[in-house]
This record gives C-alpha cells, structure tokens and sequence, in this order.
C-alpha cells in the first residue's frame, strides 16, 4: 500500500515537473509561425528600403538633368540640349528623354514647355519619373 501511494505521488510529481510531447509541439509551431511572420517582414522592409534608394537617386538625377537644362536655355544653347542619354557608368540603370514644346501659347510668345522623364530600368520595367518646366525667353 504504501509502495503503491509512493508510486503515484511520484507519477504525479513527474507530470508536474516537465512537459507534454503536444505542449512541446504547440510551442515549436507558434515558435515557427513568429520567426516566419518575422523573416517576411524583414524581407518587406528591405524591398521597401531599395525602392526608396532607387527612387530618391532618380528624382535627384532629375532635377540634376533639368538644371542643366535651364542653364543651356538661359545660355542661349538649347540646340545643345540633348533629348535622350544616360547618366554614366555611375547610374547604368537611369536614362532619361527630353521634350521640348515650343511657343506653347499664342499669347505669349517664346513660352517653351520642358518635359523631362527620368526612367529607373528595375528589370521587369521601367519606373518613370517626369518633371515639367516652363521657360519664357524674354529677348524675344
């Protein structure tokens, strides 16, 4: 009798002390679920930093461009202003046109419109990025 009483207190304190094979399992699932969703996230947010790198580059380039073409406008060159190209070995997957629109409007005379459209090769497709500028050359 008193093996037997023995016997179950000590079934008991083991149960008591350790875990079930199904708690262990559970705990390993929610343990996979929460570094899967984490993993996912970090992928995301890599994507995410890229696409802003790439894209603050390209608006950069952008208003790189148009100043130059302002300055060649205000220089009295806008037969040298290049309406397509690249940006160099240092930004190979940027390239841009420009589109020049003269006498716009009949009022005013010598108002040009300029189209600059900057593109970002991402493989897949090109992400486009387009800043407009209005020059007027007022020695006409």
């Amino acid at each position: 009798m008193v093996l037997q009483k023995l016997s179950l207190k000590m079934k008991k304190q083991i149960n008591k002390n350790g875990f079930t094979l199904v708690e262990v399992m559970v705990a390993v699932v929610v343990l996979g679920i929460g570094i899967a969703s984490v993993l996912t996230l970090i992928g995301q947010a890599t994507k995410a930093v890229t696409i802003a790198r790439g894209v603050t580059i390209q608006t950069g380039l952008a208003r790189l461009a148009m100043v130059e073409i302002e300055n060649k406008y205000w220089q009295k060159k806008a037969d040298d202003i290049d309406t397509s190209g690249d940006f160099g070995d240092d930004f190979p997957d940027y390239s841009y046109d420009v589109e020049v629109i003269e006498d716009i409007d009949e009022e005013v005379p010598a108002l040009h419109e300029i189209n600059l459209t900057v593109y970002w090769d991402r493989g897949k497709y090109k992400r486009p990025y387009t800043l407009t500028t209005y020059l007027i050359d007022y020695s006409k």
